[in-house]
């Protein structure tokens, strides 16, 4: 059988692009054969600036682009492009939209393909999808609850988005695991590279917390060790190349490498919890503050109480309780097998 995957699978994005990558990997482990779903976006280019700084920023992401494209494009299987409205439905067996934050219409990447309006309701399929807010505006819940209702199995990250679809539609959706912890460690470890030189810190971060960079400066010192730096973003204070030097496979190296990771961010954790490296948290803030709930699931999943946690180096080890965290990934594994030996 042949699945076709919508996520966000053409970002610039770390945690985006690893997500796919393992929910990829991990249907075609199970038995189906699956491919990035690739539709032509209705966008309009803006003209270009003509400012020196502008022109250093489209550098900088050019480069950074690159990188991300060099992962993909020997790591994933992403289908033709279609054109917008070209039919794809007799394509595929079934579709699965997810992971990540792909019902999260705030964000300006999300748009009606993340709800498979092209595709037969039997066909429509969700895996850990997230809205990443805490509620859906109020001039999206109809329409969305339409999509919705037509799903034939629906599974989210959060326990928010379980809620969410309760109250719009009144059915029941299964939390499943964010798909990165649905490949074992040793799977990862493939995908990266031993660091033998001296050990650092790595800061990397989704937004500039002032206070946050002084504290993982003030541990680097401390421990008399480097700071290596990459942001999610162009952040001024911190420079290009953070934001446009380090490729996909570099990145889960810095994290499986470091002495200890400080971060905003979810996927940073994820990481750092498969690879037993020590975390430092901070909450994200500001029109992000929404996007914390996913965070502090996992750290439930952990038995760590997060707002404990703000701050203090959490000491990852081959001894952390993981019991619920394995538990979320077999019923994860077993809602993907359900769905593939149901249209087998």
């Amino acid at each position: 059988m042949k699945t076709g995957i919508l996520t966000f699978h053409d970002v610039s994005n770390y945690g985006a692009l690893l997500q796919a990558y393992a929910l990829q990997e991990t249907l075609n482990k199970l038995g189906s054969e699956s491919e990035f779903v690739a539709i032509r976006r209705k966008t309009q280019a803006a003209a270009p600036s003509t400012s020196p700084f502008a022109k250093r920023m489209l550098k900088a992401k050019e480069k950074r682009d690159l990188l991300f494209d060099e992962f993909r494009n020997k790591y994933l299987k992403v289908s033709k492009c279609y054109e917008p409205g070209e039919a794809i439905n007799d394509d595929y067996d079934i579709f699965i939209t997810g992971s990540d934050q792909v019902w999260n219409t705030a964000i300006a990447d999300v748009d009606s393909r993340y709800f498979l309006p092209f595709a037969s309701a039997e066909k429509r399929y969700s895996y850990a999808a997230s809205f990443g807010e805490n509620a859906v505006a109020e001039n999206n819940k109809a329409w969305i609850a339409k999509q919705l209702s037509a799903f034939h199995g629906l599974s989210v990250r959060e326990e928010k988005g379980k809620q969410i679809i309760q109250e719009l539609i009144d059915k029941d959706a299964l939390i499943c695991i964010d798909p990165v912890f649905l490949l074992d460690e040793e799977e990862w470890l493939a995908l990266t590279q031993k660091h033998t030189g001296d050990p650092y810190l790595l800061l990397f971060l989704l937004q500039y917390d002032e206070e946050f960079v002084k504290m993982a400066k003030e541990e680097a010192a401390n421990r008399g060790i480097d700071i290596k730096i990459v942001t999610a973003g162009y952040m001024p204070q911190l420079g290009f190349d953070a934001w446009s030097s380090t490729s996909v496979n570099d990145w889960l190296s810095l994290i499986r490498n470091a002495a200890v990771v400080y971060s905003d961010s979810f996927h940073a954790l994820s990481f750092s919890l498969i690879f037993k490296t020590d975390y430092c948290r901070k909450p994200l803030g500001g029109q992000l503050q929404g996007r914390n709930g996913r965070t502090e699931e996992l750290l439930g999943l952990l038995n760590i109480d997060p707002e404990k946690m703000q701050g203090v180096i959490l000491p990852f080890s081959k001894d952390q309780e993981l019991s619920a965290l394995n538990k979320r990934k077999d019923i994860s594994l077993d809602y993907l097998r359900g769905i593939i030996s149901q249209n087998q």
